[in-house]
């Protein structure tokens, strides 16, 4: 599995319950689905992706622009691993 296909499995399970995978491809803003609007699901979603790539995603990281696509998510994972 991709790096890619891991983000979206996380991002389906954690923070996109409720949309269609089909809908969801790397340059989908996640922004539009409601990710990065609540600092709550923000969190819950950077400890999923920690959990997931066992990596540590520092605070300074946790951007709007950081957060926009599966493409930018997976970009910095790519930096982290």
């Amino acid at each position: 599995m991709t790096v890619e296909e891991r983000v979206k499995k996380v991002l389906i399970e954690n923070a996109l319950k409720d949309v269609d995978p089909k809908e969801l491809n790397q340059e989908s803003l996640l922004l539009d689905y409601g990710v990065g609007l609540d600092s709550v699901a923000t969190l819950e979603l950077v400890v999923a992706l920690e959990e997931e790539f066992k990596i540590r995603i520092d605070e300074n990281d946790i951007t709007p622009e950081t957060l926009e696509t599966i493409e930018s998510i997976s970009r910095h994972i790519t930096q982290l691993i």
